[in-house]
């Protein structure tokens, strides 16, 4: 891989190289802002993408997630709401083979908690993203270390997988975000195609709906033994839906591994 490091790239080269990237920050630090009192769950979900895209990008300057006033408190707090809002939105998708009229209220009731929290949160706590000057020193290469030392994780973890392991599927859905993240980053400066970033967003989803499943089905037997009702539910029709997705997952790897090498190789080259 060639080195693109600024210690051997002319003045005007650097400037033009990270000028991309740091529109995009501010972009979506913008675009941040606009959300930042939206409680929705569409946009619950944008805010955290927005800051899963932002890190990769603070990264090449050497800022950890830790300098970030609050960022990390709002990603929990997200993440939160974030989950219980996938489980509503699911149930509103399949029908129902057994009685849940009891978990959907509380899903409801703490819907509203963690609602409130975020916004109490969002007033009173202010996220501070770093400024990020287009002439300011930054290391590309180091973008492209990261992205190269994701995908031999990504590769190792796919290879590995026991797919009906939950904790490793999720674990796997973490690495392929950070991954398809850092080759958007690195798309705004290198020629690369967007079927394949397209075909990486395909997989990425269908690992979310998984965790989807995963989530709610999690949800219902916490609820279910922490209220011991009188007649048993259970959940194996979720599992049943679960575990189809898995297989249609567990049947692509080969592809999968094969598009995330592609699009590595494509920037290698450049």
């Amino acid at each position: 891989m060639k080195n693109l490091a600024y210690s051997v790239i002319a003045p005007d080269k650097k400037l033009k190289t990270m000028k991309p990237i740091v529109e995009n920050y501010h972009s979506l630090i913008k675009k941040f802002k606009e959300l930042e009192d939206d409680l929705t769950p569409d946009k619950i979900h944008d805010k955290r993408v927005i800051l899963r895209r932002i890190f990769p990008i603070l990264s090449a300057y050497g800022i950890k997630l830790s300098k970030v006033k609050n960022a990390e408190k709002a990603f929990e707090l997200y993440g939160k709401l974030r989950d219980i809002q996938v489980q509503l939105e699911k149930l509103k998708e399949v029908e129902f083979t057994v009685d849940l009229n009891e978990y959907l209220y509380f899903l409801k009731d703490r819907e509203q908690e963690l609602q409130q929290k975020v916004l109490k949160f969002s007033k009173k706590k202010e996220i501070k993203f770093p400024q990020l000057d287009k002439t300011r020193k930054a290391d590309y290469s180091k973008i492209k270390e990261k992205a190269n030392r994701q995908l031999d994780k990504l590769v190792e973890r796919v290879q590995m997988l026991t797919v009906d392991d939950a904790t490793e599927i999720h674990a796997l859905r973490i690495d392929f975000k950070k991954f398809r993240y850092l080759v958007e980053v690195l798309a705004l400066i290198e020629n690369i195609d967007e079927t394949k970033i397209g075909k990486l967003k395909v997989y990425q989803d269908l690992l979310g709906e998984i965790h989807d499943y995963e989530v709610l089905i999690s949800g219902i037997k916490k609820f279910l033994k922490k209220t011991k009702p009188e007649d048993e539910i259970d959940v194996d029709w979720l599992e049943d839906l679960q575990n189809t997705l898995i297989e249609t997952f567990d049947n692509e790897t080969e592809q999968i591994v094969e598009v995330c090498r592609d699009v590595i190789a494509t920037v290698t080259k450049s």
